[in-house]
């Protein structure tokens, strides 16, 4: 029923780590600290995660330090410094509370203790194992004085572990930092800080308790919080009102302080009286020692034991659309309700209920008339009692008396590569009890067949994909030149289907197809045509035509024809570039003849250069200005402008690069022609004479 817990588990009683059982030598130590805001001012309280530097502190001082949020410009408020023996006497002297007097009596031993007290009694003659023991002995004092001390306001404050800021205004949000005014030659000393807003939070504590159920039980969790390390418990029964406690002592969380992560608090409540509601209320024990109320919570244990699970009989397939369902039930049934049957695919699958009401609890068979005959079908029992638990038997496969053969398959695809691999695939049938495949073989279509592979699953749970693709392997070195094929599809009751069609597969040809001949070549200014006898194979399925540039070079493949073209047209040619040709045939086995004799052409100039355009005349200042407009050619080109002499004839009249001339000498009428040439000898036509009437 109750909560225990180990001394690890409440060294988080600040909130933060602060200290070990067993500390070992660290390279740096750091005060923990926490703050609250109550009565008008922010209670400050901080511990050393390290015995040594927590001593230091006793003898020194702290002094702390205030800064506004965000912000690092921290002022000094105050110094705080352990109370010396005398105060700690008026202290006890005074102190009413016996719980506060036994803390302050504890503190003062651990703070005016003898340090060096046993050392001087150890007996070095007995080894590691004494001074181990002493060690863990004092750990033990210092996990005690923490544990019992800190929580204690008054305890704090007289070990100069605690301040109230008083000068702090409600809802401004500030950063404290508290300084040790000691050095350490062993370890790095962080300063504790803390962020607080001054508002005072009524629902700080609050926290959900989630209530589970159980058979004369209930069970509580919570997440907890840091700022609670102890619980107590009270309960109530709701028609009485009066709470009692559950515990005398805190019980704790169950990670330790030092863990990360989310920790979860939880209580047990057992021995109570099921469907009678019960009221309880949850306390924790907050960092600063205080007992805060932070949850209620109702909850109503019930019954939640199943009755006896049912033993299910092996179910019968007893005729074609039934399947008888048997089981028995022993044990206390006198809370029993009914039963229910279910059936699923799978043994360990979702079962569906196939009846619509709940089955008398006298009821032992059940008879199954809408099973599926072409799954698997597994039954199973399940028995409730009146406050509805449940309990089931083991699932029970039925064996399906089926005499219906799968459909006829059919092959979709059947090739055969060049070393005689035969790939064969087959369209998977659409039934739920299909089993697998066999392949079968014959050298002629008059032949027997015979059995070459078979795949099968091996039962309806074997959850390996049926196998459609099979591969067989046959000689290319023979006298026939086709291979035979047919299926026949299994079910799980090994019913056979018929064969499928029967596929027959082209043996692949070894043989390359006969080398192309060209017969004639046809070079002109723009096009190289090629002739050439096709390959007399008759499997030829294509001819590749090769081009290239560089007679010791690579071949390129310049375009592909179909096996009867004898011409074939290269129009992607350049003029004064010599081409060399070649061509090969390929048959349906992708087999290549042989390159043909290597033939060549070079395209040639013709010497014709485009005419001039836009050739016009006009006069200025008794002037013909003659004019026209040439395209680029890639060639130097110079015009001869022609003149229409006295005698009307076209001669020579001037030579000009510029596509403009100007005649200063012009008569009544004058008649002009002009041609463009080029420093290669290419000239263009005459262009259309125009005349240009004069002054005179």
């Amino acid at each position: 029923m109750k909560k225990t817990t180990g001394l690890l588990l409440v060294i988080s009683l600040v909130g933060a780590p602060l200290c070990s059982l067993s500390q070992v030598e660290m390279a740096s130590s750091k005060i923990a600290t926490i703050a609250r805001f109550k009565n008008a001012a922010v209670e400050l309280r901080w511990i050393a995660d390290n015995k040594t530097i927590l001593q230091a502190g006793f003898a020194n001082s702290y002094t702390i330090e205030r800064a506004d949020f965000g912000k690092s410009d921290f002022r000094e408020i105050a110094t705080v410094k352990t109370a010396p023996r005398t105060a700690w006497d008026s202290l006890l002297a005074v102190e009413k509370n016996p719980e506060t007097k036994s803390n302050l009596e504890l503190a003062a031993d651990f703070l005016f203790a003898d340090k060096k007290e046993g050392l001087k009694e150890l007996n070095l003659d007995k080894g590691i194992g004494e001074l181990q023991e002493q060690r863990s002995k004092e750990d033990l004092t210092y996990a005690v004085f923490v544990l019992t001390t800190i929580k204690d306001e008054k305890v704090a404050q007289a070990l100069g572990l605690a301040f109230i800021d008083k000068s702090a205004k409600e809802g401004m949000h500030y950063t404290y930092r508290v300084k040790l005014n000691a050095t350490s030659s062993v370890y790095d000393i962080e300063n504790g800080l803390v962020n607080i807003k001054a508002v005072t939070d009524t629902n700080r504590y609050k926290n959900e308790v989630a209530v589970f159920p159980g058979d004369k039980k209930l069970t509580f969790v919570w997440t907890a919080k840091r700022e609670i390390s102890g619980y107590y418990v009270e309960r109530a029964k709701e028609d009485e009102g009066l709470f009692k406690p559950l515990n005398k002592a805190p019980f704790y969380d169950m990670k330790g302080g030092e863990e990360e992560g989310v920790s979860n608090g939880s209580y047990n409540d057992d021995s109570l009286i099921n469907y009678q509601t019960y009221q309880y209320r949850f306390y924790g024990i907050t960092s600063f020692g205080e007992k805060v109320l932070f949850a209620e919570c109702k909850g109503m244990p019930r019954d939640l034991t199943p009755p006896d699970a049912p033993i299910l009989k092996q179910p019968k397939h007893v005729k074609p659309k039934e399947v008888a369902v048997a089981w028995d039930i022993y044990g206390d049934t006198k809370d029993l309700k009914g039963f229910i049957v279910a059936r699923s695919d799978k043994d360990t699958g979702r079962f569906k209920i196939i009846h619509k009401a709940l089955l008398p609890k006298q009821t032992r068979n059940f008879t199954d008339t809408g099973f599926n005959a072409e799954e698997n079908n597994y039954y199973i029992v399940y028995a409730l009692d009146t406050a509805g638990n449940i309990s089931s038997s083991f699932p029970g496969y039925v064996a399906l008396i089926d005499s219906t053969p799968p459909a006829q398959p059919k092959i979709v695809s059947a090739v055969i590569d060049t070393l005689g691999v035969v790939t064969i695939r087959v369209r998977q049938g659409v039934e739920k009890d299909l089993k697998g495949y066999r392949i079968f073989k014959a050298n002629s279509a008059e032949h027997e067949l015979s059995v070459i592979q078979e795949a099968f699953k091996m039962d309806k749970a074997d959850t390996i994909a049926i196998r459609v693709v099979f591969t067989d392997t046959v000689s290319l070195n023979s006298l026939t030149s086709k291979i035979y094929y047919k299926v026949k599809a299994l079910d799980y009751s090994y019913n056979q289907s018929p064969f499928s069609e029967m596929v027959a597969i082209t043996k692949p040809d070894t043989i390359p197809p006969t080398t192309p001949v060209f017969t004639r070549v046809i070079v002109t200014e723009k096009q190289v045509e090629l002739y050439f006898a096709p390959s007399e194979s008759v499997d030829v399925k294509e001819q590749v035509v090769y081009r290239k540039t560089d007679a010791e070079g690579e071949w390129k493949i310049l375009l592909q024809v179909n096996p009867a073209a004898k011409q074939v047209i290269d129009t992607n040619v350049r003029t004064g570039t010599t081409y060399y040709y070649s061509i090969r045939a390929v048959d349906g086995g992708n087999l290549y003849s042989g390159y043909a004799n290597m033939v060549y052409g070079k395209p040639y100039d013709n010497g014709v250069r485009p005419p001039v355009i836009g050739f016009s005349s006009s006069l200025r200042e008794k002037k013909a200005m003659l004019q026209w407009q040439y395209p680029p050619i890639g060639k130097e080109v110079f015009f001869v402008i022609y003149k229409r002499d006295k005698k009307g004839k076209l001669v020579q009249y001037a030579r000009v690069k510029e596509q403009a001339f100007t005649d200063s000498s012009t008569g009544k009428e004058n008649a002009y022609a002009i041609k463009a040439l080029t420093a290669d000898g290419g000239q263009s036509v005459l262009s259309a004479i125009i005349t240009q009437k004069g002054d005179q």
